[in-house]
């Protein structure tokens, strides 16, 4: 039989699979692989989902327990990395896992590497346990929508997709995945040239995040630039996901209006706004096929005029309704721009997306909904959460926060598929998630595990 392993030793070999989303073929192999090593039960769909199942240890014979958590990651880095086909270049430093170039895929490689850590462990005591692990979740969560839920037996889920290791999330917001497009033709232009770029920016979740005064900067720059009356775009290029808060974007133009001094105004305003902004602007060797100037001026300006960040919070000052720009690029016919609209009330999502596309048409710009995601509400009756708390203040002796959070996880979908479902999302100490600066507490995942196993060890 093979011999457990702890959190960080599973998250280690974790961090040498490439699993970009939509690519978890790689990480769902080795599930499987895991699963024959310890000779557990295991199924994958199409999807590349993976449910691995561990049989309960006397006196727990019925009742199983869904733990959950997903396999893919967001990729985002300053430089080219190939995230397809390559795993992340990690360090450990002071406690800390962390990228050298790149995000880190803690969320929520560390969820799936404590379940394992769990599931490798046979002198534990345990209900029976599903583990579930799904894909695509940092894009359309298509493995969650797809997963077979009658496959499932368990009426209680503890998702390992948390961010922080003394709260426990008990709601959860929906999203609305919207993709705005500006149709162009080039035509011909003789003036001048430049290029405006912006970088920098501390990036982030558009959810966890949006409530922390992160520079977005497609935002910055479209407020820079939509004062130019004969600009002309080139291309504009900035963001990675549609949930990740742009922190870099390039756009060149032309003009024959003199920026440099509208320009050294900007960058000083924003280098107070945002210390850690960089930005430059340099002449650029002549182009000479641009998009006409009102469609580059209409393409600025909805990008100025579109509502971004928090749009409303609850009478405790929390984000309940939210929009995030996330990306924009410019292909061989028409510029598009990616953004997401988050609200855990019912109406609210709907109300700012029909804003949304009034606006997109105003700017005679083509709107499209792609997806939406629901949420999850604070469950008042919660046998799970309640046995959560007591154990995590008995081994730490330290009180637990309940938590909403304004970000999308898949608990709506599992609560939509299956009601009456009893859900927990608890994680361990991650920081800048969906950044190049994330990074996660690698004790922290010890900790979350001896938790894990004290409350299952527990359950009735």
């Amino acid at each position: 039989m093979a011999r457990k392993k702890s959190p960080s030793r599973f998250f280690e070999e974790i961090l040498e699979i490439p699993r970009p989303s939509g690519h978890e073929d790689q990480i769902a192999g080795y599930l499987v692989h895991f699963a024959q090593l310890y000779h557990l039960d295991y199924e994958v769909d199409d999807y590349s989902n993976v449910i691995i199942r561990k049989k309960g240890t006397h006196p727990f014979i019925s009742k199983p327990i869904i733990l959950q958590a997903h396999t893919d990651m967001v990729c985002t880095s300053e430089e080219d990395y190939d995230f397809a086909n390559k795993g992340i270049e990690w360090v450990l430093e002071d406690g800390y896992y962390k990228a050298k170039r790149s995000s880190l895929g803690a969320d929520n490689g560390a969820g799936v590497a404590v379940i394992l850590s769990l599931l490798s462990d046979d002198s534990l005591e345990h209900p029976p346990i599903e583990a579930v692990f799904t894909t695509q979740e940092e894009t359309t969560m298509n493995g969650a929508k797809n997963l077979n839920y009658k496959h499932l037996k368990g009426k209680r889920l503890i998702s390992l997709d948390g961010t922080e290791e003394d709260k426990i999330e008990v709601s959860c917001a929906g999203m609305a995945s919207l993709t705005v497009h500006a149709p162009f033709k080039r035509v011909t232009s003789a003036k001048s040239s430049y290029q405006l770029s912006i970088s920098g920016l501390l990036g982030g979740h558009s959810g966890v995040d949006i409530d922390s005064h992160r520079g977005n900067a497609i935002k910055i720059l479209a407020h820079i630039l939509e004062g130019i009356e004969d600009i002309e775009i080139v291309s504009i290029d900035g963001g990675s996901k549609e949930n990740v808060i742009p922190s870099d974007i390039k756009c060149i133009f032309n003009t024959s209006h003199d920026f440099s001094a509208e320009y050294q105004f900007f960058k000083q305003f924003y280098s107070l706004e945002y210390p850690e902004i960089k930005m430059d602007y340099r002449r650029m060797k002549q182009r000479d096929r641009v998009i006409e100037n009102k469609k580059s001026v209409e393409i600025l300006q909805f990008l100025d005029k579109i509502e971004n960040g928090v749009l409303k919070r609850n009478d405790v000052d929390f984000p309940i309704t939210s929009s995030n720009l996330g990306v924009i690029k410019t292909e061989q016919e028409e510029v598009s721009i990616a953004l997401s609209i988050r609200s855990s009330l019912v109406g609210y999502e709907d109300f700012y997306v029909s804003r949304a596309e009034r606006i997109a048409r105003r700017y005679h710009l083509k709107f499209q909904i792609e997806d939406k995601k629901p949420f999850f509400t604070f469950q008042e009756d919660s046998p799970t959460r309640q046995l959560l708390v007591k154990t995590y203040q008995e081994l730490y002796q330290k009180n637990i926060t309940l938590e909403d959070v304004h970000a999308g996880l898949e608990g709506g979908i599992f609560a939509q598929e299956m009601k009456g479902l009893d859900i927990c999302v608890i994680g361990v100490n991650l920081y800048d998630i969906h950044s190049i600066h994330e990074k996660v507490e690698k004790a922290s995942m010890d900790r979350v595990l001896e938790w894990l196993k004290e409350t299952l060890k527990n359950m009735e």
